[in-house]
């Protein structure tokens, strides 16, 4: 089984600088497949590319896909999902103090390039009411909050919080973040329509709701340094 995931969700997919993807998605299905299946991880790929690579069958298994709005002919959904991940905003704790959604409307935004639109947030404010740009991953929307360009994103929680850790002190960008998700999306596993595996279906569920029954992915989260790495700094970002 061939897999590709993002370079830029962690700690599900990532590759934080190194040539090789790793993360507690790839983790978790190492210890799903029977111990006879051959596994690859592809090279980190800008992720438009690794959905193109997928929906083309030359990666079997993409790890980590946060949207369910995907052509149904491209992917097969492997269900359960593994996890959910929260999507928040974040702005500069020095310049504003934000309390909810509705405070957003007079500022500029930006959300990440290749997120999926939505009009509303999961409790129902209407996005359309921002004024969003695009960044094309979170580091450039770190980059562009610091240069004042902006005065909030929209991004996982995860991958914004340990990007930060990774390019900033707190010195330097003092960031906060609104303790009301945007979005909480179901992370999957999705096997391509061109992929040999797509047979295996029924036993890689069946392996998946066994796993979470077990609590694979909780001990695998615990067990993860960047992981709790994030944790440690998620309730100082809280205002």
């Amino acid at each position: 089984m061939r897999m590709g995931g993002s370079p830029d969700a962690p700690p599900i997919s990532y590759a934080i600088h190194e040539d090789k993807l790793r993360g507690i998605g790839f983790d978790f299905v190492r210890q799903v497949l029977p111990a006879h299946t051959q596994i690859e991880v592809t090279k980190p790929m800008p992720w438009l590319r690794a959905i193109q690579w997928a929906r083309d069958g030359h990666i079997d298994m993409l790890v980590g896909l946060q949207s369910a709005d995907y052509p149904r002919e491209w992917f097969t959904y492997l269900e359960p999902a593994l996890t959910t991940s929260a999507h928040s905003v974040f702005y500069r704790r020095e310049e504003i103090s934000l309390t909810n959604m509705t405070e957003l409307i007079q500022l500029r935004g930006a959300t990440l390039r290749g997120e999926k639109s939505a009009t509303l947030s999961h409790t129902g404010f209407d996005l359309t009411q921002l004024t969003l740009t695009t960044a094309d991953s979170v580091e450039k929307a770190l980059k562009m909050l610091s240069m004042k360009r902006i005065d909030y994103f929209i991004a996982p929680q995860w991958q914004a919080i340990s990007s930060w850790l990774n390019l900033y002190s707190a010195q330097a960008l003092p960031l906060a973040m609104l303790p009301e998700p945007v979005h909480i999306n179901p992370v999957y596993l999705v096997l391509s329509n061109q992929s040999a595996c797509l047979p295996y279906k029924s036993e890689l569920e069946a392996a998946i709701i066994k796993a979470q029954k077990e609590g694979l992915m909780e001990a695998l989260l615990e067990q993860s340094f960047l992981y709790s790495n994030v944790v440690d700094q998620f309730h100082d970002l809280l205002r």
